[in-house]
């Protein structure tokens, strides 16, 4: 009995061991043992005379003043800007021979009233001696339109009449290279043509390509006088002068600006459209447009302003252009300063932490530093700051330790005004060790309200109990069995 007792027990706990190893695999498929995985724009303080404008600070490329900058608007000369950027990125030599056909000049003697009396540098239709250099340098500083044309007819392919349509293809290709969503040139020069249009910030991204890529071009724009080669409209070499006010300074003019460099002035005194009958009678009165920078200690800005009246109310020309460029570039300067906003060591917020080791909370900090352009008054705590946890949470709306001392913990949106001026990622600032004894203790609490566990207890008890009644049933055996010797003993003693 007593060897018959032992093999039953160890079978019984064989069979136990071999249940808590099932229960062990299945708490490690759901987890129970497992390791815990852890720009603003501001509105400027002068009376502006454009209907539209759109300001950027080139160093930081921060927008600080935009109006009306998606509303469609007639480029005039400025769509030169264009020409000029095709025309440079098609010629490999400056001096090359330019055909000066009729072609080029046509337009300007037809039925167009808008095409009538245009700009031109006094280039002769069959010169011979005209390179691109000198129809760059007539298209940038005096604004010359049969420049323009002269350049799409020897830059564009095709047949004699097809060449100039085909270059504005190539300008239309181009702007949507750039990024230019609301823009369409139906010519080379700018005057007024129904389909010739764009936006202040469309016109912003072309003069920005213009500035970026093509410095060559920018320092003729910025060029007061340059020699054109004789023709028969002039028996020696002569002079042509930029119309750009701003940076003239001759003359006592009054629109000259010291700070102000290029690139273009886009302006019509008037022009017709269509009436009913197909007539060009209706009469609209013209605008003023211009593409300017200006630098001064160190900050450099890029202003397009756009639809300022040509002329007052007395018929006299405005220069509503001019004057607005130059009180928004000097608005811009004396108000606005590059102004530290935080640094990587800028505390922001911190988020709780579970198990960690002598740590309940991880501190966060932005991922690097940040300065922007802002008004110089301005109280910096208006800026709002939005943060946002990305660092997996459990259910205690706690991260689990451990973390790493620079790990991405979520992410900083600062706005001002409801706009966004910097997103950057918020990062742990110190590493926090995972608590071993937090952790087992978590763990076994965590076992302990398991049904798998309780099952276990339940079966482990039902063997306990099982064991004791066996075992009280196998002493009776042997209690019954003693009595059983004793009586039989006695008997034997008797006899």
């Amino acid at each position: 009995f007593p060897t018959r007792r032992s093999s039953d027990l160890r079978k019984i706990r064989h069979v136990f061991t071999s249940f808590l190893l099932v229960i062990s695999l299945i708490s490690g498929v759901y987890g129970g043992f497992g390791r815990i995985e852890a720009s603003a724009a501001f509105t400027p303080d002068v009376e502006l005379y454009s209907t539209a404008y759109y300001m950027i600070n080139l160093d930081l490329d921060t927008v600080i003043a935009a109006k009306n900058e998606n509303e469609r608007c007639y480029p005039a000369s400025i769509t030169k800007l264009m020409t000029a950027i095709v025309a440079y990125e098609n010629c490999s030599d400056l001096d090359m021979h330019m055909d000066t056909s009729w072609e080029c000049t046509n337009e300007f003697w037809g039925d167009d009233p808008n095409k009538q009396g245009a700009g031109t540098a006094d280039i002769a239709v069959g010169q011979t001696n005209l390179s691109m250099k000198d129809c760059l340098n007539a298209l940038l500083i005096k604004s010359a339109c049969e420049a323009a044309n002269i350049i799409a007819y020897n830059i564009g392919k095709g047949g004699e009449t097809e060449r100039i349509p085909n270059f504005i293809a190539m300008m239309n290709k181009k702007a949507k290279e750039i990024g230019c969503t609301e823009t369409h040139f139906g010519n080379a020069h700018g005057l007024w043509q129904e389909d010739n249009y764009s936006t202040p910030y469309d016109l912003y991204l072309i003069a920005r390509y213009y500035y970026d890529k093509y410095p060559e071009l920018v320092e003729i724009s910025n060029t007061y006088e340059y020699i054109m080669p004789a023709n028969k409209y002039n028996a020696a070499p002569y002079g042509i002068y930029n119309v750009d006010s701003l940076i003239n300074n001759v003359s006592n003019n009054p629109y000259y600006y010291e700070y102000a460099t290029g690139l273009k002035t886009g302006s019509m005194g008037d022009y017709y459209t269509k009436d009913g009958d197909g007539n060009w009678t209706v009469y609209h009165e013209g605008f003023a447009n211009i593409v300017s920078t200006a630098s001064q200690n160190g900050f450099n800005y890029m202003l397009v302003t756009c639809g300022a009246p040509y002329r007052d109310e007395e018929g006299n020309r405005l220069n509503g252009h001019f004057k607005d460029t130059i009180a928004l570039y000097k608005w811009a300067f004396r108000t606005f300063d590059i102004v530290p906003v935080m640094n990587e060591n800028t505390f922001i917020t911190n988020v709780k932490v579970d198990m960690g080791e002598n740590a309940d909370v991880s501190i966060l900090k932005p991922a690097g530093s940040f300065s922007t352009l802002l008004p110089k008054d301005l109280d910096t705590s208006v800026i709002e700051q939005k943060i946002t946890i990305t660092a997996e949470k459990n259910e205690n709306d706690a991260v689990v330790a451990p973390i790493e001392k620079g790990q991405v913990m979520g992410t900083l949106e600062l706005l001002l005004d409801g706009e966004t001026i910097w997103t950057t990622n918020l990062l742990a600032s110190q590493s926090i060790e995972l608590s071993q004894y937090e952790y087992t203790t978590r763990m076994i609490n965590s076992i302990f309200g398991k049904w798998w566990f309780k099952l276990c207890v339940a079966v482990l008890a039902l063997f306990i109990i099982a064991d004791i009644v066996l075992n009280a049933i196998q002493k009776a055996r042997i209690a019954r069995a003693e009595a059983r010797r004793a009586r039989k003993a006695k008997i034997s003693e008797k006899w």
